[in-house]
């Protein structure tokens, strides 16, 4: 129970309903009871938290080099990590009480230009990830000697690559290049993906996409 110092306009001391009274250096104060929050896992929560949590493993799946390649300049008011993060969530999908990423509404990743470029298709077959495109734009003719990065999206595993390609895009008609599935998921897996320009004109390896699959034979030892 609070007490009421220097009559009922005074200062008090303690709880009365949802009031503390208290005082500090000899200044009367009151302050609320900091109230619970019922039913604090309500399934729009527990929604909204595992949406974020898709978003960090895709964001994360991305270095800082991939990051910085993508944002040359730092996003204002935003860090390259945070800006993925809003690029990825406008590919939302809610289905009744779930809200994922639809990686195939995913356009664009960085601030790379990605308007009037050939569609890209990514099959996967034996041991093989084959990425080709088709169409005759003006953006292909002026960039025809560039070797463009594309996204890849494994849509069944939720994983996301950034693949430097090691064909020119060339100025008219199919290109394609191969790279190993294993690094990217099954043959049973569905792909999509879709180009960005880098201004490279010579093909580009790495770019954290690589792994060692099959590592050489030790060679033998030499006889004492």
């Amino acid at each position: 129970m609070g007490k009421i110092k220097q009559g009922i306009l005074g200062g008090f001391r303690g709880k009365v309903g949802t009031v503390i009274g208290a005082s500090w250096n000899g200044i009367s104060y009151m302050r609320g009871i900091a109230q619970s929050v019922r039913n604090a896992n309500t399934a729009a929560q527990q929604t909204q938290r595992g949406f974020f949590r898709e978003l960090l493993d895709l964001v994360g799946q991305f270095s800082n080099e991939q990051l910085e390649s993508l944002f040359p300049s730092t996003p204002k008011g935003m860090t390259r990590r945070n800006m993925l993060l809003q690029q990825f969530a406008d590919g939302k999908v809610i289905d009744g009480d779930t809200k994922t990423v639809d990686l195939t509404e995913v356009k664009t990743v960085g601030n790379a230009p990605t308007a009037e470029l050939p569609a890209v298709t990514v099959t996967a077959a034996g041991e093989n990830l084959t990425i080709s495109w088709n169409g005759d734009t003006d953006a292909r003719t002026a960039a025809a000697a560039e070797y463009p990065t594309v996204f890849v999206a494994n849509t069944t595993k939720k994983r996301v690559f950034l693949v430097n390609s090691t064909t020119a895009l060339g100025a008219t008609g199919e290109a394609s290049f191969n790279v190993g599935l294993s690094a990217y998921g099954e043959a049973t897996d569905t792909f999509c993906g879709f180009m960005l320009l880098n201004g490279s004109k010579i093909a580009l390896v790495g770019f954290g996409t690589m792994a060692v699959t099959k590592r050489p034979a030790r060679p033998p030892k030499k006889n004492a």
